[in-house]
Parts: C-alpha cells; sequence; structure tokens
C-alpha cells in the first residue's frame, strides 16, 4: 500500500478525490500533502442535482492538523463547473469550507481550543497567527449564531456584565431552560446566551427586540423576564415586552437590605466612636453562616445598639418571605415587611420601603416559576472566566463572539456543498 494511498484513507477521502503526492520535509519539519481528483470526474450542480463536468480549476492551500510537531499543508486544485444555465460556480471541496484557509478538522481543533484557552495561547501552541484564529472564531460563530432556533423562547434574563476595564459594560439576554415545579424542586439552573450586546441602558432592549423580529419571535411569547431592579432595564422591559411577568431574585432584594443595614453601622460607628473589631463582618451574612465568635460578637452589639437589632430583625424577616409556598401568603409578608420599614424611624429602611413597594409585583414575580438568578450568574461568571483569562478582549467584537460560543449553546457543522 502506497504512502499516498495511506494518507486518503486518513483523510477519510473519497472517488473521486485521491492524494496523489506528499513531500515531507524533516528539516522545516513540513508535511505537503497534494490531492486531485479522478480524470473525467463530474460534480453535482446543487440546485438541480445534475451532474457538471468540470469547466477549469484553481489552486487552493489549506492548513492541516499538524502531523506530530510537523505543520501540514493541502494543496488542491478546485474545480469549478458550468450549469447548464451557463453559471460557472465553485466545488466546496469535502475537506475545508470554501475561503476558511483551514481544513475541516483543523478549524474544529482551533475551535474547541479557543473555548477553553485565550487566543493568544491557542496561537502559541499551534502555531498558527492570533489574527487568522480570531477570523475564523468570528467568521464560523457568527454564521452559527445567526442559524439558531429562537422560537422555544418564553422565559428571558438579563444582566450586565462587564466587557473591560473602565467601567465598560455590556447587556446578556438569555433563554432561561426548564420549568420549576416547586420552590427550589427541579429549579432551572441552565441558560443559553442568545444576544450580546454593548451598554446597559434601555437602548439594549430595543436592539433585542429588534433582533426578535428579524428572527420571526413576537415579543408577546416572552411571558417572563427575570432582571435587576436597573431603572434602565425596568423601562426597556416595559416599553417592549408589557405583558411578560418581570421577576427580580432575591440575591438583589437582600443586596438592598443589606446596603441599607451598612449605612445604620456607619451612622452608629459616627455616633459613637466606633465598634468593636470585626464589626462590619459579624453583622453581613445570616447567624447560621457565621463563626461562634462572629455570632457572639453580632449578639452583643444587638444589646448595645437597638437600631441595629431593629435593622437586623427587618432583614431576617424579609428573608422569611422566600420561604412561602404561595404568592398570596408571600404578599401578606411582604406588605408587613414594607410595613415595618416605614414604622422603623430608620431612614435608609424607610428608604427600603419605598424601593421595596414600588417593585413590589415584580419582586412577588419570583413565585410564578420560583425563578432564581442561578442560570444568569453562571453565564456571567462564564464570560468573566474568560475576560480575566485573556486579559481582556481588543474589541467588543471579539468577547462577544468568544461569548457565544462559550454560552451560546451553538451548533457549528460543515456540510460540503456547491457556492459561487
Amino acid at each position: 500500500m502506497s504512502v499516498e494511498h495511506l494518507f486518503t484513507q486518513a483523510l477519510g477521502l473519497g472517488s473521486p478525490w485521491n492524494v496523489v503526492s506528499c513531500n515531507f520535509d524533516p528539516l522545516a519539519k513540513s508535511l505537503e500533502l497534494v490531492i486531485d481528483f479522478e480524470r473525467g470526474a463530474r460534480f453535482a450542480n446543487p440546485e438541480t442535482g445534475d451532474l457538471c463536468p468540470v469547466h477549469d480549476t484553481v489552486q487552493r492551500s489549506w492548513e492541516h492538523l499538524r502531523f506530530f510537531e510537523h505543520c501540514t499543508t493541502i494543496h488542491a486544485r478546485v474545480p469549478r463547473i458550468k450549469t447548464q444555465a451557463g453559471e460557472v460556480k465553485t466545488v466546496e471541496v469535502p475537506w475545508a469550507k470554501p475561503h476558511g484557509g483551514f481544513t475541516l478538522l483543523m478549524e474544529a481543533f482551533l475551535l474547541a481550543m479557543a473555548k477553553v484557552l485565550p487566543v493568544a495561547e491557542v496561537s502559541r501552541q499551534t502555531s498558527v497567527s492570533e489574527d487568522r484564529i480570531w477570523r475564523l472564531i468570528r467568521s464560523r460563530v457568527e454564521e452559527a449564531w445567526k442559524q439558531t432556533d429562537w422560537s422555544s423562547l418564553e422565559r428571558l434574563g438579563v444582566d450586565e456584565t462587564s466587557t473591560r476595564k473602565g467601567h465598560k459594560y455590556g447587556t446578556v439576554f438569555l433563554q432561561i431552560k426548564g420549568k420549576e415545579t416547586a420552590r427550589g424542586r427541579g429549579a432551572a439552573k441552565a441558560a443559553r446566551l442568545l444576544f450580546f450586546t454593548p451598554g446597559k441602558d434601555q437602548e439594549t432592549f430595543s436592539q433585542f427586540a429588534a433582533e426578535l423580529k428579524r428572527r420571526g419571535v413576537p415579543t408577546s411569547q416572552i411571558n417572563e423576564i427575570a432582571l435587576d431592579m436597573s431603572r434602565a432595564f425596568i423601562a426597556g422591559a416595559g416599553e417592549h415586552f408589557p405583558n411578560a411577568q418581570l421577576c427580580f431574585d432575591r440575591f438583589h432584594v437582600m443586596k438592598l437590605c443589606g446596603e441599607a443595614i451598612e449605612e445604620i453601622r456607619k451612622e452608629i460607628v459616627r455616633e459613637h466612636g466606633g465598634l468593636p473589631r470585626g464589626a462590619m463582618w459579624a453583622l453581613r451574612g445570616n447567624p447560621e453562616n457565621l463563626k461562634e465568635e462572629q455570632r457572639q460578637l453580632r449578639e452583643q452589639i444587638c444589646k448595645e445598639h437597638g437600631k441595629i437589632a431593629r435593622a437586623l430583625s427587618i432583614k431576617e424577616f424579609l428573608a422569611d418571605m422566600w420561604n412561602y409556598q404561595l404568592r398570596e401568603d408571600a404578599e401578606d409578608h411582604f406588605k408587613s415587611v414594607i410595613s415595618w420599614c416605614f414604622r422603623s424611624r430608620l431612614k435608609p429602611f424607610v428608604k427600603l420601603g419605598h424601593s421595596l413597594k414600588r417593585h413590589i409585583d415584580g419582586i412577588l414575580g419570583y413565585f410564578k416559576n420560583y425563578t432564581t438568578s442561578a442560570a444568569i450568574e453562571a453565564v456571567n461568571g462564564l464570560l468573566q472566566l474568560a475576560r480575566r483569562r485573556a486579559r481582556g478582549y481588543r474589541t467588543f467584537r471579539n468577547f462577544q463572539a468568544i461569548a457565544y460560543w462559550i454560552a451560546g449553546d451553538l451548533d457549528i457543522q460543515s456540510h460540503p456543498a456547491v457556492t459561487h
């Protein structure tokens, strides 16, 4: 069996394609394979299926997976056919896509590495320039993203994420997958990134709504949106998705309460000249998660300072609301929390009460599907991990392409065909 025949089998080639020659240079650490088609071969017109004769050929080259440590290049005469309508079309070869410069196996290898490594590291390990890798990622990812199916979208998650240093942000729109059957039971903790755009203002919702229209998905199909209490996000959701139930996650609500407690702590520090060492951390979090010495310090501070004791009591009472199964029961509890905030005579908590009252429908929206931000934060974590790993991206388009590739659940496939 000849070496050429071995390489033909290794590349998975079939009639009319064959490896006709190979040039192995151990000094240059290179391997060059020449592929050609059989004399008299005909190729199908994809529109009609008719077999057409070869009109002429063009010379092309592709970079392939390394043969051990040797750089491997494939050269071939690519045939062009002339259809019965008189059109001249270039045949798509079975081992590569048009104008890519890489074989399909090399593309798959580079894309797989780019999913877990910075592009600079992929370039170092493969000796392929960063610019070529980025062109490949953008081209294949954007093509696959445009073909993704959004027809099943009903539950939407929205969040901001940092895109680079200097308070630069982007907004991610995600499809929350799965349905919760009860609080904490079967919770949907998976999400698919649908849309990533610069900024974190109301305009981002306009851009997403425009993309929905382009894909033929009616905005009325979305019945729930999980988001934080950003005024811009709330306004954008109200403008473009007026029938969707807003859902504010417990984390964001409790964060507001924690900020109110922190203001009370600072007020006590100013009035009494300080608190014992470690007071800040002892007052944060849930008591069951604190160390024994922190719990004792917390109890001591509450005995000495009634304002802090009232603030922590309101926080714990608010946290109890998420233990209910039914919205009706939770609503009664929540209104009691708001009333307590107004009667607390604590300025930060009076302000908190107004905020909770203003967002009551969105906060209680949790009880529609018991939706949390777990899936949203998981995707956000993946994106920030990629950004830190790469030490930032030169352009937003690069970050967007990597984001879609990492979290967009894309299906990048290659099907041989005939192209213009």
